[in-house]
């Protein structure tokens, strides 16, 4: 009689523990779809750097750009991703993830729309710089900001 006391409060304890795990910290719609859309800053990068590549003879006919001009176009994102990466922990300091998250999504779509209606070299530089800038700010920040919404009990699993 004993022992069956005695299983009967192991289990009890077992699936008092369970209970606390699945109730404390859940995988929520909110968390998966929260980080889906943080991913969705480096998806604006990925498109970026392939978007040269594919569209260089029309950016070179339509700029009437030569070879050097396109070279600086094609690079220059590489600088504003340092850039971005130089001020993105401190920026994170000041406002937050989340608001680092919504600056490097104005300085995306602030170069996006600068390349497309570029009119000469020299906004199409600058354009590739804002995006660089945002490249550089969203790949510091999201990691982050995905490990702090993370529940802790899933952290490091992968699923």
């Amino acid at each position: 009689m004993a022992a069956e006391t005695m299983e009967e409060g192991l289990l009890s304890i077992c699936n008092a523990d369970e209970e606390e795990e699945t109730s404390s910290s859940a995988v929520t719609s909110v968390i998966v779809q929260s980080t889906l859309v943080a991913l969705c800053g480096s998806l604006s990068t990925g498109c970026a750097t392939g978007y040269s590549s594919a569209a260089e003879s029309g950016i070179v006919e339509d700029l009437d750009l030569n070879l050097a001009a396109y070279s600086v176009f094609g690079s220059i994102m590489t600088i504003g991703g340092v850039i971005g990466s130089l001020m993105n922990g401190k920026v994170a300091e000041l406002i937050g993830r989340r608001g680092t998250m919504w600056l490097s999504a104005v300085f995306s779509t602030a170069g996006w729309i600068t390349m497309a209606f570029a009119q000469n070299a020299l906004w199409l530089d600058i354009g590739r710089l804002s995006v660089g800038i945002s490249a550089g700010i969203i790949h510091y920040v999201v990691p982050v900001y995905i490990a702090e919404i993370t529940p802790t009990d899933i952290k490091g699993r992968f699923f």
